[in-house]
Order: structure tokens, then sequence, then C-alpha cells
């Protein structure tokens, strides 16, 4: 009819879009083969077109990984022949480009991997706006573990507070109890905050609490168990800890949350490696455990089965 607005079909649809991406992947290769032959004629001498014709590569596909190692080759020669006010420009301008790359890419390894090496490089990275970064980005994906692998990164290299981190991911943690980076973060920190055996000790105990209003909220989930096991095995090292006392106490706690969830894996398996750990229980009763534990958990009969010579 006229004056109608045609409404293209599914098959027309397909094919425009097929078109689209045939145009894409044409315009891609001729990226591509634009850079080889810049490669083949510099023969290693690089200068900033270098860098440009890369980039226009790797700003459609940061995963080409040796486009990378030739921009990290290409920025070395430049240290051998250009001022250090003009690395530092190029530094930045790098880093720029790298936070747009981000933004798209954020689970990338070569991106993540080269803003490191970069920020080694500049004479004052701004540490706070790379914190802010990854921030931003743990609030669209709070599992980004080249987010929090970054932030790790972060600490080593600059004057940034541990405890500032600690409060981190204590609200991320209370944000969402299964945030098991949240919880990585906090094992690896904490023993750098609390260097004394004593301090140690005491925020341990308090870990214990914290990880029990978690294991009450979700049971099932692994990322507090886990951590508990690593409160176990820390408490353990800490010398005249009265650790036994402790897991003694944590046992009882545990026995309630499976008066509750009595078909949990997690807290029943918890028992057996504290009852292990403890010591002087009946091996007929720990057999028990491994056996509840293999019915309601098959995939790891094997695993269950291994933990017999602990016994």
């Amino acid at each position: 009819m006229h004056g109608v607005l045609k409404v293209r079909t599914s098959e027309e649809k397909a094919k425009a879009q097929k078109l689209k991406e045939l145009e894409k992947i044409e315009s891609y290769n001729k990226l591509v083969k634009s850079f080889e032959e810049l490669k083949e004629k510099e023969n290693g001498r690089y200068d900033e077109i270098s860098l440009s014709v890369s980039k226009s590569v790797l700003i459609e596909n940061p995963e080409f990984y040796t486009i990378w190692n030739y921009r990290r080759s290409a920025i070395l020669q430049f240290t051998e022949t250009k001022e250090n006010s003009e690395l530092q420009v190029i530094y930045q301008n790098e880093m720029k480009f790298l936070e747009e790359c981000i933004q798209r890419f954020t689970k990338s390894y070569w991106i993540w991997f080269h803003r490191q090496w970069i920020a080694l490089r500049m004479d004052n990275c701004d540490w706070e706006r790379e914190m802010k970064l990854c921030t931003k980005l743990l609030n669209f994906d709070l599992r980004n573990f080249h987010c929090w692998g970054h932030r790790r990164f972060i600490l080593k290299h600059s004057n940034i507070k541990l405890e500032d981190e600690l409060k981190y991911t204590t609200e991320k943690i209370e944000q969402n109890f299964s945030n098991y980076s949240a919880w990585h973060q906090r094992s690896s920190i904490l023993p750098k905050i609390y260097k004394e055996p004593e301090q140690l000790l005491e925020k341990i105990l308090e870990e214990f609490e914290l990880v029990r209003n978690a294991v009450y909220t979700e049971p099932k989930d692994s990322s507090s168990w886990i951590y508990h096991k690593w409160l176990v095995a820390t408490i353990k090292s800490i010398p005249n800890s009265n650790y036994i006392g402790v897991l003694k106490n944590e046992l009882t706690q545990i026995y309630d949350l499976i008066e509750l969830e009595p078909d949990c894996k997690w807290p029943i398996y918890t028992t057996l490696l504290l009852k292990i750990e403890i010591g002087g229980f009946e091996k007929q009763e720990l057999l028990d455990i491994i056996s509840q534990l293999i019915k309601l958990d098959p995939d790891h009969k094997n695993y269950y089965k291994s933990l017999e010579t602990k016994i």
C-alpha cells in the first residue's frame, strides 16, 4: 500500500546483518594488511606511525597479542632515542588508549598486562585513578578477577593504604557474600596489616564472626567456606593461639547450621575437616561423614575418598 512503511522480514534482516559483518571483516583485514606491510617496511625501526597503525588494529581486536608485543618493542626503542619528557607523553597517551580499550574489553589479559607494563615506566603513575577505574568496573562485574588482580598490583607499587582496601573488601562482601574475589583479596592483605601474632589472632577471631554471618545467609555458596578454611589454616600457624579451642567452638556453631540445612554439603564437609584437625574422634564417625558427603556430592567422590588417608 502507498504511504505504508515496508517492514523488513527476518530473512532480510539476516542478510543485511551478514553483509554488515562481511564489510566489517573486510575493513579489519585491510587494517591488518596495512600493519603487516608497515612492519615489513620498517624492519625494526619504529616511529609514531608504528604506534598509530598498530593502534587502529587493536581498537578492533585487542586480543591480537603480537601487536601488543610490537608496541612494547617500539616503546623500548623510543627509550634509547627520546628524552624522558617525550617518553612520559607517550606513556600518558598509551594509558588513555588502554583505558578506552578496557571500557570495551574488560577481561582482556593483554590490555591489563600492557597497562601494568606502562604504569611501571611512568614517573608518576596516578595510582588513585587506577583504583577508581577498577572500582568502576567492579560495580558492573564484581567477579572481574582482572580488576582484583590489578588492585593487588596497585597496592604493591603505590602508597595506598592497605586498610582502605580492607574496608573496600568489607563493603563488597556485605553487598554480596558470594564474592569470592573479595574474600581472596581479604586473605591476601590481612597478614600484611596485622603483622604481630597477637594482632593477627585478634583479627582472625573477628573474621570467624564475619564468615559465620555469610555462611548462615548463603550456606550453599563455596566462597565463604573457602575463606573459613583459610582462617583455620592461619590461626593454626599463629603461636600460642589455642586454635583447638577456637576450632571446637566453630564446630559447635556449624552443628547448629547443619540442623537448619541437613542436606548442604559445605557445613558437613567443614565439620569433617575440623574434626580431623582437632583429633580424638572415632574413625567410624569420620568415615560416616565421608559416606554422607559422597551421597550428597557424588561428582567429588574420589576427593572425599582421599580424605580417608587423613583419618
